[in-house]
């Protein structure tokens, strides 16, 4: 089969690998359908470090996906040959503390498609997963919907550890595919007031069509007084996407005392510094996100409902053999792009 394999920094090549196997009872074979560059992937294209973790290559990366089922292990009884899925991609043990006590996502075991040194992910034609991670696709969801699914649930997962109810004004900075789901969920949730900024003037359009009252671009307007302008007070709470930490500290100023601020972006580097004095005197409260929690199948049922459109997010389309460009597209946030997929 042919699969896109990252072998370095920037260096992505088109590989025949062996078929996967089925190993246990419960496994599926998938064939990949669409495939989405998440802002993880991209990392480990634009770095070979991600905090403290060094990235292991080779690697077959990719997580956000739609597939159809190819071949099913005996004890599969949910899905068959010719079905259309969407995937849930954190494998988790299920007997730890933390799956235990409903936290399936900080698994002390968690696997994860496509993490490197984990699980070969989806930027192939095939491959695996346990039949619990999927779940079949209605007639009314398209392959690049439930592509999108993914992206929107790590959205829902940080609204739901706000208590659903982050305030009257937001703030959403990074519009990237992430940070444009946050922006449409929270509308659809009736925040009166979202300000978003992203460096991208793509994306700053983007943001205003997704539901942002106002947004606007770092690099060429004071973003913490433009937003402060039109909201004194200070913000109830901001979704941090982009990991970048002139972002963070924009987050800091923007939000009140006694507000939070909802950490979603992964920065590259290991340790950033915060002015601790300014959030102690303010009492912020940061709530770290990591990926989403169950989240996948209500993400589903919003886009099948209508209830959020995400399928416009979905721009820029290359064939596997194209995977480079793709990944440098991406990357380098060339011709507009918001989200960047293979197709199979």
């Amino acid at each position: 089969m042919k699969a896109a394999v990252l072998t370095g920094v920037r260096s992505v090549e088109i590989r025949d690998l062996p078929l996967p196997d089925l190993r246990a009872p419960d496994e599926v074979l998938l064939r990949t359908a669409v495939a989405g560059l998440c802002g993880s992937d991209l990392h480990y294209f634009i770095s070979d470090r991600v905090g403290s973790e060094k990235v292991a290559y080779p690697a077959v990366v990719g997580h956000e996906c739609s597939a159809f089922v190819e071949a099913v292990g005996s004890a599969v009884t949910k899905v068959k040959p010719g079905d259309r899925v969407a995937v849930e991609p954190a494998l988790s043990c299920g007997q730890c503390d933390q799956c235990r006590n409903g936290r399936p996502h900080t698994c002390r075991a968690i696997g994860f498609l496509g993490h490197p040194g984990e699980k070969d992910g989806c930027l192939a034609e095939f491959f695996t997963m346990p039949e619990r991670n999927l779940f079949p696709l209605s007639a009314a969801m398209t392959l690049n919907e439930a592509m999108l699914a993914e992206p929107l649930s790590i959205a829902l997962h940080a609204l739901r550890l706000g208590g659903g109810n982050p305030g009257r004004a937001v703030g959403v900075l990074g519009t990237g595919p992430i940070g444009l789901c946050v922006i449409m969920v929270l509308k659809a949730e009736g925040v009166e007031e979202i300000f978003a900024s992203d460096r991208s003037e793509a994306r700053v359009l983007a943001a205003r069509r997704a539901g942002a009252a106002w947004a606007s671009n770092p690099d060429r307007e004071d973003v913490v007084r433009g937003i402060l302008d039109r909201s004194p007070l200070g913000l109830d709470a901001v979704f941090e996407v982009s990991g970048d930490p002139a972002a963070i500290e924009q987050s800091i100023e923007l939000v009140k005392p006694g507000g939070k601020i909802f950490q979603i972006g992964i920065p590259l580097a290991e340790r950033i510094a915060f002015p601790i004095a300014r959030m102690r005197r303010k009492e912020i409260a940061v709530q770290n996100v990591r990926r989403q929690n169950r989240c996948l199948e209500r993400a589903l049922r919003l886009i099948e409902s209508k209830h959020i459109d995400a399928a416009w997010l979905a721009t820029h389309g290359f064939p596997i053999g194209e995977a480079a460009r793709a990944f440098a597209t991406a990357a380098d946030r060339t011709d507009g792009v918001l989200k960047a997929f293979l197709t199979f």
